[in-house]
């Protein structure tokens, strides 16, 4: 415990003694995870706003005006036997234009105009949340928009696609610009720990002369590395913090577009846990890999 505690002493009296290279890492680090927080938020919120389609994927169909009811009732017992659909919902003529008149209270008096209801008859048809956007869903849409009593149809399946496909493009370009921002800042960890073994050759070779082993000699390196992508991390959550509750004070043009799916209120907690682990374990293993390289017996 004495020797770890010494350890820890030690390496951040290094940091300190060569603290304009060691914060100039510190900050790289920081920046590097920040980058990745952003981009890793990015895809957990679409995710979520998706899986909110996945629970409540629905289509409304429209029948013609001289459909009877028999065959209504013939298509509405067909879809409720299937393994797909959760829920089958008739709406009549009339009641549509209830409903109008319930949702649209100032344009009620356009019905005035109407003998009887302008809208059709429709049914709406709620699928199986653990089908998602599979493609039995997909033909069996299709199938029942080409019947000859359907006049049209409304599904929420496409927009879903679409927020898939654009969460896949984010995860993709976000891997992209983490991946070469964390080579950078290990590149970069290696090397201060290289220039700091370099600093304190002189202190190494008294402790060589002393009997230190080789790992007593690396130990201290290697914790430098690690705490400087621990509090680098750390730095990070922070700016993550700062930066996603102040988007919408100082981009609330475009916060409008993206509040329905990116929610910056509840930032889950999985994330910074992810940064302070990328951001440590980044620190140790270049810090690792420098010593093993310019520290030998």
């Amino acid at each position: 415990m004495h020797l770890l505690n010494t350890t820890f002493q030690n390496a951040f009296k290094n940091i300190i003694r060569n603290k304009l290279i060691n914060f100039l890492c510190f900050g790289i680090i920081a920046f590097t995870l920040l980058i990745f927080g952003i981009f890793n938020y990015i895809t957990f919120s679409l995710e979520t706003f998706s899986q909110g389609f996945a629970k409540s994927i629905t289509a409304i169909f429209y029948f013609k005006d001289d459909i009877q009811q028999d065959e209504i009732n013939l298509l509405i017992n067909k879809l409720k036997e299937s393994l797909l659909v959760k829920n089958v919902i008739y709406t009549s003529k009339n009641q549509a234009e209830t409903n109008f008149s319930r949702d649209f209270k100032d344009l009620k008096y356009i019905l005035s105009e109407f003998k009887e209801s302008p809208f059709p008859a429709s049914i709406s048809v709620e699928f199986k949340a653990e089908y998602k956007f599979g493609t039995q869903i997909i033909a069996l849409i299709e199938d029942i928009e080409k019947l000859n009593i359907i006049e049209g149809k409304q599904v929420n399946i496409d927009w879903a696609k679409k927020i898939i496909a654009f969460k896949r493009f984010i995860s993709a370009v976000g891997m992209f610009l983490s991946l070469i921002l964390i080579f950078v800042s290990s590149f970069i960890i290696f090397n201060v720990i290289k220039i700091n073994i370099f600093y304190r050759k002189d202190e190494i070779h008294v402790l060589k002369l002393v009997g230190a082993t080789d790992w007593y000699i690396k130990f201290p390196f290697i914790i430098e590395g690690a705490i400087l992508g621990f509090f680098g991390s750390v730095l990070a959550c922070g700016l993550l913090l700062v930066t996603l509750k102040l988007f919408p004070v100082y981009a609330a043009f475009m916060f409008k577009y993206v509040k329905g799916m990116i929610d910056l209120k509840n930032i889950p907690t999985g994330i910074f846990t992810q940064l302070i682990l990328l951001g440590t374990g980044i620190g140790l293993f270049s810090s690792y890999f420098s010593a093993l390289r310019f520290l030998k017996d």
